[in-house]
């Protein structure tokens, strides 16, 4: 049987629930905001006790506009892997910093960005900010 196709918004409420039980295993404790302010879908507090205030996205994603300056960490898994899937954890103006050397001169290229699969070098950058116990197939 195919795999069902899920709306946008089943997308968002499923990766949430994936994401927030790594999370949890990963030593993590997991606060959902009241309101989706800011682009703050979470916050969480790491294991080293270090409060970070998260967007959840289904893929690598940077937006100037909306993230830049501020203190936001991304939430992505690895947008073509399946069960098992590499998620991860990386601060939005680092990412930003490495697709703008990328692709900053792309006619496209507006401040923000988006990656539809891993690269070898876009995975090898995030290595560093997987998420414990995401160890699965390598992209």
């Amino acid at each position: 049987m195919p795999p069902l196709r899920l709306r946008p918004n089943e997308v968002e409420a499923a990766n949430r629930a994936e994401a927030t039980a790594l999370l949890i295993r990963a030593g993590y404790r997991i606060y959902r905001p009241e309101a989706d302010c800011d682009g703050e879908d979470l916050v969480v507090r790491t294991p080293a006790n270090k409060l970070r205030v998260v967007q959840l996205k289904s893929r690598p994603t940077v937006d100037r506009r909306r993230y830049g300056g501020r203190v936001i960490w991304m939430l992505f898994p690895d947008p073509t892997g399946g069960p098992g899937r590499a998620w991860y954890l990386a601060p939005h103006e680092r990412l930003y910093s490495w697709f703008k050397r990328r692709h900053g001169q792309a006619p496209k290229w507006d401040g923000q960005w988006h990656a539809p699969r891993l690269s070898r070098e876009l995975s090898s950058f995030l290595r560093r900010y997987r998420l414990r116990g995401t160890e699965g197939r390598e992209t």
